[in-house]
């Protein structure tokens, strides 16, 4: 009978888990073109931020601002499977500052910022191009929900997202464990006592 209270035991405790693996698992961002720190030698048409899972596109948002503080994005981002491409306009040479937000598919809001240095001159505009396309600084797209912001700094730290399943579950499963542990030596000192 005491293997029956331990499987009871390892099942409720693999139901309870299981399904709450994935839900727990937010995206966040792996890698970017440029790389934060990078020198960029060649003009760039677009930047690229990709992420360890799906993100909502329609609640993203991009600013590309170059050394003077105008926002370079242009147009809407677009999402190809875990990669998000956000067009610029020419970068001027200098400091870059990419500023990103997102929704994991998860709900999960995340967001971060990171630099890289243009080295490539500026070409001139294009004739279509209007001087409404250079903006000061501000989302190319609003968010639907508003959240909390993270420090800016932390976000883009793989670390400084949250992974894994949230402590208040580890309490309630721990909780679980030892009280199943407890009825079944409790069960099984009754039978032989």
């Amino acid at each position: 009978m005491q293997r029956w209270v331990t499987a009871a035991a390892l099942g409720l405790l693999a139901i309870m888990v299981l399904p709450a693996t994935p839900a727990a698992a937010h995206a966040k961002l792996t890698a970017s073109n440029p790389q934060a720190g990078s020198l960029v030698s060649a003009a760039l048409p677009a930047i690229t931020l990709t992420f360890s899972g799906p993100v909502k596109p329609e609640l993203t948002t991009i600013v590309v601002a170059g050394p003077d503080g105008v926002n370079r994005s242009t147009g809407a981002p677009t999402l190809a499977d875990v990669t998000i491409t956000q067009p610029v306009n020419a970068l001027p040479q200098g400091q870059v500052k990419v500023t990103w937000r997102t929704v994991s598919a998860d709900g999960h809001p995340i967001n971060g910022t990171f630099d890289f240095t243009n080295g490539a001159a500026a070409s001139a505009p294009d004739a279509s191009s209007t001087p409404a396309a250079a903006t000061p600084a501000a989302p190319t797209a609003t968010p639907t929900a508003a959240a909390p912001a993270e420090p800016a700094g932390t976000a883009t730290d793989p670390a400084s997202d949250d992974e894994g399943m949230s402590p208040v579950v580890w309490i309630v499963l721990a909780v679980l464990v030892l009280g199943a542990a407890g009825a079944g030596a409790l069960w099984h000192r009754r039978r032989s006592g």
